[in-house]
């Protein structure tokens, strides 16, 4: 898989991912005015509307495919929330409980040794859960993302928590695919296989 991110938006991705969890709609507008083309021509509305609107399906259908995955108390975190952000496209993002039905918060208890390395298996089987959930979303519903520029990208954020020998560990998993691979999957020009190649993967 790709471990790099498309060209020309490096900056944007790198304040995108570095954000605190919950502030994507306020990180996008305040980066987003910084870009050119932010602030658009009354004529662009339209086109902002239908992106928006774009938006709001690919919440929903993404919202129900965590729902079907991720079942059971303390499963999500955090809904699924977008943002269009010029000159990068599209990023959505929620928050994962990788410990399933393990209550998270201050007065948590530790694990047993043997409770941490069942809940290890399943961190490691939610969280590939999690990637294929997301490369299967972009692959089905990517292409509702229709009035993207070429260039663009569609990115899911995926925050993770999971109680650990040493308290709550946080990460990030970003799945990212071009708009152009996106269209070319839905075109027949790429096989499953290929398109899960052109993803760009990070995680820290």
């Amino acid at each position: 898989m790709a471990s790099h991110f498309n060209s020309g938006a490096g900056i944007l991705a790198r304040a995108f991912f570095h954000r605190p969890p919950g502030a994507l709609v306020f990180l996008a507008l305040l980066v987003a005015a910084a870009l050119p083309g932010f602030g658009a021509p009354a004529s662009q509305a339209p086109q902002l509307k239908k992106i928006k609107d774009e938006i709001g399906l690919f919440e929903s259908v993404l919202n129900q495919a965590i729902a079907q995955t991720f079942s059971g108390p303390f499963g999500v975190m955090d809904r699924a929330r977008g943002a269009y952000l010029p000159g990068y496209g599209v990023v959505l993002d929620f928050e994962l409980n990788l410990s399933q039905t393990t209550t998270l918060g201050p007065f948590a208890t530790l694990p047993t040794p043997q409770q941490l390395k069942q809940q290890r298996a399943t961190q490691l089987r939610r969280r590939q859960q999690a990637l294929d959930l997301a490369e299967r979303v972009l692959a089905q519903f990517g292409p509702a993302m229709s009035n993207l520029a070429p260039k663009d990208s569609v990115a899911i954020v995926i925050h993770t928590v999971a109680l650990g020998d040493r308290g709550l560990q946080h990460s990030v998993i970003v799945v990212q695919a071009s708009k152009m691979t996106i269209d070319a999957y839905r075109a027949n020009a790429m096989g499953r296989a290929a398109f899960r190649k052109q993803l760009a993967i990070l995680e820290y």
